[in-house]
C-alpha cells in the first residue's frame, strides 16, 4: 500500500511538473509573438518608405522624394496624410532610353513620375497609388480645402504641364478616392500673353458641397521673363466677370454645370 502511495504521488508531482512546464512555455511563446506583433508595428515615416517603394516597384538604388501632407479627411476624428512621390530620376532614365529623348526633355517628360497615396489614420491603412499624369520637373502641390464640411477638408492636387498648371479635386467615398473636378490654373507663361483662371466658393447651391467658381483671372506683377516655369508660382487674382459656376451632383459624384 505503502509503494502504491509513493508510485500515485510520483505520478502525479511528474504530471503538475509537466503542466507547470506547459504553462511556462506557453507564456513564454506569449510574450514572444506579442514582442514580434510589437515589432512589426514601425514608426510612421518606415511605414511611408515601405509602402511607396513596394506598391510603386521602386528599386532601393533609384533616388525619388516623397512628402507627406497631414490633415483631418473625414469625420472620425483621426487624423489622415496624403503622401506625394516624384520619380524624376526614373523619368530620366526612361526617357535615355526613348527614340527621342531631346522632345521627352522638351516636354518636361511628363508620364506618370507623380503619385500620390491617401492614408487613413482610423483604419491605419494605405490606398494604393493614384497616379497624376504631368511634369516630374515639378513635385505634385497639396492644398486642402474645405469644400463638402467646415469641420475637416478636401484634397485638391495641383501639378504643371509644361508651361501651365492645373488643379484637381478628390472626393473620398466608401474608402476609394476619385476625382471630381479639375480645372486649368493657368497657361502659356514665359509668353507675352498668359492666362489665368481665378478659382472661389460660395454656398452650395445644390448639396453641402460648395459651389466653384471660375473667374477670368490675371497674374500679378507679370514678366515673361521666368527662369523656370515649373517653379513658377504666380499670385493670381480676380479680373473679370463670373464664366462658370459648377455645383457638385450627389448622383453622379462629380461637380457639373448648368447650360447656358
Amino acid at each position: 500500500m505503502k509503494r502504491l502511495f509513493v508510485l500515485i504521488f510520483g505520478v502525479t508531482a511528474l504530471f503538475l511538473s509537466s503542466c507547470s512546464e506547459q504553462k511556462e512555455e506557453e507564456k513564454v511563446t506569449d510574450e514572444f509573438f506579442k514582442k514580434k506583433q510589437k515589432e512589426v508595428v514601425l514608426p510612421f515615416e518606415q511605414q511611408v518608405v515601405r509602402e511607396v517603394e513596394g506598391r510603386l516597384s521602386i528599386p532601393r538604388n533609384e533616388k525619388y522624394t516623397y512628402e507627406v501632407h497631414k490633415a483631418f479627411l473625414n469625420p472620425d476624428n483621426e487624423e489622415d496624410a496624403i503622401i506625394t512621390v516624384n520619380r524624376y530620376n526614373f523619368a530620366l532614365e526612361e526617357a535615355s532610353r526613348s527614340a527621342n529623348p531631346a522632345k521627352n526633355a522638351e516636354m518636361g517628360y511628363i508620364g506618370n513620375y507623380n503619385y500620390f497615396i491617401y492614408y487613413d489614420g482610423k483604419l491605419k491603412k494605405f490606398s494604393n497609388p493614384i497616379k497624376v499624369p504631368s511634369s516630374p520637373k515639378a513635385p505634385l502641390k497639396v492644398i486642402f480645402e474645405n469644400i463638402q464640411s467646415e469641420v475637416y477638408k478636401d484634397i485638391t492636387i495641383e501639378y504643371r504641364i509644361r508651361n501651365s498648371a492645373f488643379r484637381n479635386y478628390y472626393l473620398i467615398a466608401n474608402g476609394n478616392i476619385q476625382i471630381m473636378f479639375q480645372w486649368k490654373l493657368f497657361d502659356n507663361v514665359g509668353t507675352a500673353y498668359p492666362e489665368a483662371n481665378f478659382i472661389t466658393y460660395d454656398k452650395g447651391s445644390m448639396s453641402m458641397f460648395k459651389d466653384i467658381l471660375i473667374y477670368t483671372g490675371k497674374i500679378k506683377n507679370y514678366s515673361p521673363i521666368i527662369p523656370d516655369v515649373y517653379t513658377y508660382n504666380p499670385e493670381i487674382e480676380k479680373a473679370g466677370g463670373l464664366q462658370y459656376r459648377f455645383f457638385y451632383d450627389p448622383r453622379s459624384l462629380k461637380y457639373m454645370t448648368r447650360k447656358s
